[in-house]
């Protein structure tokens, strides 16, 4: 991350951009002290199932919270010619992000976290990695 805010995507991640996510991003915060980074695209998509199901007045009050927090916090950054976008600085400031960022895709979308809590949160695990493994199996298990 440079000294602006500006986070480089990577280009294998820049590259599954659609037309439709007009080389946008949409930057949310997300559990764990990380930020969710969604294609535009995917984002609306996600952000309307999420209405249909929370955005009613009917909707119990802490679910319509949930929904009304996620849509104010989610922060729109189009990407610059070097293919970076520029992260607000109360969504680094949550997730603690402050020179280095680490990419993880996921999915649909990217996360990005400070390498240190990241490695925190992997080795707080009560598991052990080959317990992860055994336990939740890999991409082939049903």
């Amino acid at each position: 991350m440079d000294a602006k805010g500006r986070v480089n995507i990577p280009a294998p991640f820049r590259s599954q951009l659609s037309e439709a996510s007009e080389n946008t991003f949409h930057i949310a915060q997300g559990p764990n002290d990380c930020l969710f980074v969604y294609p535009r695209e995917i984002f609306m998509h996600t952000a309307a199932k999420l209405e249909s199901k929370y955005g009613s007045l009917a909707t119990p009050d802490e679910e319509r919270r949930y929904f009304l927090e996620m849509m104010a916090d989610a922060h729109p950054a189009r990407c610059d010619q070097q293919g970076r976008i520029i992260v607000p600085q109360d969504h680094l400031a949550y997730a603690k992000i402050k020179k280095e960022v680490l990419i993880i895709g996921v999915l649909n979308k990217m996360e990005l976290w400070n390498p240190e809590l990241f490695e925190t949160f992997i080795k707080d695990s009560r598991l052990s990695k080959k317990e992860r493994v055994k336990r939740f199996g890999g991409a082939d298990r049903e």
